[in-house]
């Protein structure tokens, strides 16, 4: 798939995007746990997470299902408030949603009704904005993401990654100072994900926001991240932090990339095994080992 079949201007990567103006800001969660209700009582989905991420620093949260990653994103942006310990942003506490923080969910979650340029001026309407500095800094967004000649066309008439290089350039509007990102590629295919992971590098190096992204793909997250957050589950907890020390802009097909990632795969797939040993009936047995039989399943065998 070309750069073009999904939006991309010929002239893309020769035009200039303008930095933007708000600088990253720096992320902790101190001692921080949190827990939520269901009908069995208290679940803890967080416990004793600590972590700091530094201003332009570009963090992937990397785990199995319920190691409580989205959970974290959450009470970064202040959506939740942890249980127990603090989230801070530069030192001050997080007390709730604000503009210096935006989310990139998995789904774009464009307006259908909306133009692409409207839906990225929306949040800068809803600050009350002057319509004047709205369409200046839209186009402004729309070029950065190489979707401006598409600014007229509604969400249903672009491709599922230009929905959702609009929906990064709506997280940008505001000039935020952290970018939290939830699997923002995980409904694409392989060919326009690889083109967005570029692209978000691209971003990062030019705006050098604080970028928390959340993945299952470890791949993804060694081609993205300057560090690797390891979570563990049952319940969610830090496992280790991983540096990625590579030269940027990093390719896909890099071995260096490929050896970074089939190291932090390993420790994932015993977390995953942990998880399938505790769900799954007695006759699970991890991928390669040998399978247990029951002899009541053999009877007549060598007949």
């Amino acid at each position: 798939m070309t750069a073009a079949a999904i939006g991309l201007p010929a002239d893309a990567v020769a035009r200039p995007s303008p930095r933007a103006t708000r600088p990253g800001a720096s992320t902790s969660l101190e001692r921080v746990s949190f827990s939520f209700q269901t009908e069995k009582g208290a679940r803890l989905a967080i416990e004793s997470a600590n972590l700091h991420i530094e201003a332009g620093e570009l963090v992937c949260l990397v785990g199995p299902s319920g190691s409580g990653k989205s959970t974290i994103l959450n009470l970064i942006a202040g959506l939740l408030a942890p249980t127990e310990g603090r989230v801070l942003e530069n030192g001050a506490p997080i007390d709730g949603p604000g503009p210096a923080r935006a989310m990139v969910f998995q789904d774009a979650a464009l307006f259908p009704w909306l133009t692409l340029r409207d839906n990225v001026e929306y949040p800068l309407q809803l600050a009350g904005t002057p319509k004047g500095e709205r369409r200046a800094r839209s186009e402004e967004l729309l070029r950065m993401v190489h979707l401006w000649r598409f600014a007229q066309s509604f969400p249903h008439e672009l491709s599922g990654g230009m929905r959702q290089r609009g929906a990064i350039a709506r997280a940008l509007a505001t000039d935020p100072a952290v970018l939290l990102m939830d699997e923002p590629f995980a409904a694409l295919d392989a060919q326009t994900r690889e083109i967005l992971q570029g692209e978000v590098e691209r971003i990062f190096l030019e705006t050098r926001k604080t970028v928390v992204f959340v993945t299952h793909n470890v791949r993804e997250a060694v081609r993205l991240a300057d560090r690797i957050v390891l979570m563990g589950t049952r319940p969610g907890r830090i496992l280790r932090d991983v540096i990625i020390d590579l030269p940027r802009p990093r390719a896909a097909n890099d071995e260096r990339v490929a050896w970074f990632a089939a190291d932090v795969a390993g420790e994932i797939r015993s977390e995953v095994e942990k998880i399938a040993r505790e769900e799954a009936d007695d006759a699970w047995v991890a991928p390669g080992g040998r399978v247990r039989v029951d002899p009541r399943r053999n009877m007549g065998g060598g007949i």
